[in-house]
């Protein structure tokens, strides 16, 4: 089958790509493929939460464009059935440092992105289910939650309107041939049938298997992926209010421990890290009606992607200590977790200073839209476009240059990387 475009991957990046290229550009003949079903692997994994600010200018406008685009498609006749709510993003810490160090070169007003709030007696007033040890809350304020599966579902359904095709198969090896086309095979699992595809333009999008399927074309991306784990549990005892935003502990801390739990982890070499030091970044928010949604982000050792993953059974009693360290009213969980934990693993794909890599290969013909590690359901729609843009051959925003594959080899680009004090990642 000759086509003209292909698709690698149907999460949020690919389907947002996909999107853009046909509606906003009228592109025929794409193709998207994915061994699963469309926004089932790592999308289906996500906080589905949202910001605009971030600790780099070109980050900031990034995440600011995409969800100008999502308004858009609230503007339109399908309404916010993505239900796109502003609820803010806390930021809290027990220190008076600088919770958001950046590395903006010119005189941005982080009053347009944030509020911070340091008084005692407010922070009580405001926020009575912190701990007393809290000294600053800042607050992000155009944050909030978001339904990724129904943002993506409606952009699929346009995209498949202006005729893109979904085929639900593995990638099992790409070549380019003579002419410089790209021969895809993929196979049906279910029937067992092989097929193979040729395009001219192909796009890897597939998430924590984009540096695989680069790698068939001899590409090597500078990518790694890290197993990171989230999970939902009743909150029957009313711990975490249910108008509290998206919020997230900015220090570093020590799990609490007993002086007989500490003896008892020494011993055995397979739970030392639990005594060690834990990095920023834990989150927690209301979900649904009286749950909550916990995560941490704190494994940091790379590994090949799995189609099937597992989480740890001491995840979700790691999380809820270091979390009762700002939410007190959690400690009455520690011992006796509320049922049923609900679970769920994804991949966080990411470059060393976690910005995206969206544009052309030095192979013609070939794009990446890939390395959204945390943060695909609030930038999917910028970077889905980005990508198109780059295929169209239109004028590209300001922030392109940064998330280009080739951005190593920019003097301008490498010294922002190089004054990077804080990237960001939840």
């Amino acid at each position: 089958m000759e086509t003209q475009t292909i698709i690698c991957g149907a999460g949020i990046a690919g389907i947002a790509t996909a999107y853009y290229l046909s509606v906003k550009y009228g592109k025929k003949n794409i193709v998207l493929i994915d061994r699963l079903l469309p926004l089932s692997l790592t999308t289906s994994k996500s906080g589905e939460n949202y910001r605009d600010y971030w600790p780099q200018a070109c980050m900031t406008e990034f995440t600011t464009h995409s969800l100008d685009l999502m308004d858009e498609l609230i503007a339109g006749e399908d309404g916010n059935i993505f239900e796109m709510h502003e609820i803010g993003y806390d930021f809290i810490s027990a220190n008076n440092a600088d919770i958001f160090p950046s590395s903006y070169n010119d005189n941005i007003d982080m009053s347009d992105y944030l509020q911070r709030l340091v008084d005692k007696d407010e922070l009580k007033i405001q926020k009575p289910y912190l701990d007393d040890s809290i000294s600053q809350v800042v607050n992000v304020k155009r944050a909030g939650v978001l339904d990724v599966n129904a943002l993506g579902t409606l952009m699929l359904a346009k995209a498949k309107k202006a005729d893109v095709i979904f085929k639900q198969a593995l990638i099992e090896d790409i070549k380019q041939n003579k002419d410089d086309d790209y021969i895809v095979t993929i196979k049906d699992e279910q029937q067992g049938a092989t097929e193979q595809l040729q395009c001219s333009e192909l796009i890897l999008a597939a998430g924590p298997f984009i540096a695989k399927l680069a790698q068939m074309l001899d590409i090597d991306l500078p990518v790694e992926n890290y197993l990171q784990h989230k999970f939902i549990i009743p909150d029957p005892k009313g711990a975490v209010p249910r108008d509290m935003p998206f919020s997230i502990y900015a220090d570093n801390q020590y799990l609490n421990w007993t002086d007989e739990e500490k003896d008892m982890i020494a011993q055995d070499e397979e739970y030392a890290h639990l005594l060690a030091e834990y990095p920023p970044g834990l989150h927690i928010k209301p979900e649904g009606r009286n749950q909550i949604k916990l995560g941490w982000a704190f494994n940091r050792t790379a590994e090949d992607p799995q189609w099937e993953t597992t989480t740890k059974a001491e995840f979700a009693d790691i999380v809820i200590r270091g979390a009762s360290r700002f939410i007190p009213a959690l400690k009455q969980y520690i011992d006796n977790m509320p049922t049923p934990i609900v679970h769920f693993s994804g991949y966080y794909t990411r470059t060393k200073e976690n910005w995206p890599i969206i544009g052309p290969l030095q192979t013609k013909g070939l794009y990446i839209v890939g390395a959204l590690s945390g943060y695909g359901t609030m930038s999917g729609c910028s970077a889905g476009e980005l990508c198109a843009d780059y295929m169209n051959d239109a004028e590209l925003p300001s922030y392109a240059k940064y998330f280009h594959p080739n951005r190593y080899n920019n003097e301008e680009v490498m010294e922002e990387i190089a004054a990077i004090s804080s990237d960001g990642q939840l």
